[in-house]
């Protein structure tokens, strides 16, 4: 049954509002970037770059060799959206072509700030070619510190997803064939505090001095519902209801059967029962539910589904086979009650 909520007077039911995220798409498929700012770091150099749609459908940056490789490093360029601000994020993004006889790395950059010719900061997913491998990195006036790194046996032909997951300081990257979106092919996690916030974007760096950039993408998005643990709950919404990530998502935290999972994503609060009845007199009200054994529960009263007070005389009876109640002296006044688990 659905979760409920009780008034003395009549029953109905109401889902707890779940975390929302704003959300950015692109699959470019209009044939522009409009909505992105275009980053070329040695633009004021003399570097060149240049951004096209082959298809009308694709994104596609290319850039020529670096002026001076000494002097300002190897060539790069990307694009930022500048309507993404994400302390909490999920990014993805569709490898659709690389030019397979370059050296280049390519793929995620997020939390970005202060962008520009050695100054920009943040985070990054990519892929590196010639290595073949994954990494998570810190980005610091755009010099890259290795978090993580992982080998990605890719075949060629395949088109590879980049999904980047961050909350806090918890940093989660998977690569997905696109034939198959629910079993990632490698993924590699890592921690690091230095930069909170900032903007989400693509781009593609030569891997040698002398090297050039051409990568195409597919299939952008951005929103902040990440899930940096993989237990198929919104990190946000996790912390929002239990505190922490600690949490199982195949875990029933209140015993009624329905996994902590599966009731996030019905915008239901896994802390608060499936309650089985209610029965109201004039003096006293008695809510009955499915409990579990080691849990505490209480019963919480509102007049308006918003402002929630625990009666701290209710009473708790186990009735047998696994079904509980909760009985409380009536105040008279029209009110809502439900039953919330504790540890």
């Amino acid at each position: 049954m659905n979760k409920c909520f009780f008034s003395w007077s009549f029953f109905g039911w109401a889902f707890l509002g779940a975390t929302g995220w704003a959300q950015v798409v692109d699959d470019f498929n209009d044939g522009n970037d409009s909505g992105w700012t275009r980053l070329n770091p040695l633009a004021a150099v003399g570097g060149s770059a240049n951004y096209s749609f082959p298809g009308g459908n694709t994104y596609r940056i290319q850039t020529g060799a670096s002026p001076n490789p000494a002097a300002f490093g190897q060539s790069r360029a990307g694009s930022l959206r500048s309507d993404i601000d994400h302390g909490a994020f999920r990014v993805s993004v569709d490898i659709a072509g690389a030019d397979p006889s370059l050296q280049q790395d390519f793929g995620i950059l997020t939390r970005v700030s202060s962008p520009g010719l050695g100054t920009l900061n943040g985070y990054s997913a990519t892929f590196d070619s010639d290595e073949e491998k994954l990494y998570l990195s810190r980005v610091d006036a755009e010099q890259a510190t290795t978090l993580e790194s992982v080998l990605v046996p890719v075949e060629e032909g395949k088109i590879y997803r980049i999904v980047f997951h961050g909350y806090q300081d918890q940093f989660l990257v998977e690569v997905f064939d696109v034939t198959d979106l629910t079993t990632p092919v490698v993924s590699i996690s890592g921690s690091d505090g230095t930069y909170s916030e900032g903007s989400s974007g693509l781009f593609g760096s030569a891997g040698v001095g002398d090297g050039t950039v051409d990568v195409t993408f597919d299939n952008f998005s951005a929103d902040s519902n990440s899930d940096v643990d993989q237990d198929g709950m919104s990190d946000a919404r996790e912390v929002s209801i239990f505190g922490n990530l600690g949490q199982s998502g195949e875990g029933d935290f209140d015993g009624d059967g329905r996994s902590n999972a599966d009731e996030l994503r019905m915008a239901s609060d896994p802390r608060v029962i499936d309650l089985i009845g209610l029965e109201v007199t004039p003096e006293i009200v008695r809510v009955s539910f499915s409990f579990a054994e080691g849990r505490s529960y209480s019963l919480e009263k509102s007049a308006d589904l918003k402002m929630w007070e625990v009666d701290e005389g209710a009473i708790f009876i186990d009735q047998g086979e696994g079904i509980g109640r909760l009985e409380a002296v009536r105040t008279g006044e029209s009110e809502f009650v439900r039953v919330k688990v504790g540890g």
